[in-house]
């Protein structure tokens, strides 16, 4: 599988935003949360 670097501030949130958008139980919610952000 795919490693992260959990030391760094970006590798524990990409591995954090991974985790969720595989995760079956937060999946749609996460993706809608993404989706309603206004950047």
């Amino acid at each position: 599988g795919r490693r992260y670097d959990c030391g760094s501030k970006l590798g524990y949130l990409e591995a954090n935003v991974e985790l969720a958008l595989l995760h079956d139980e937060f999946s749609a919610p996460f993706r809608e949360y993404l989706k309603n952000l206004d950047l």
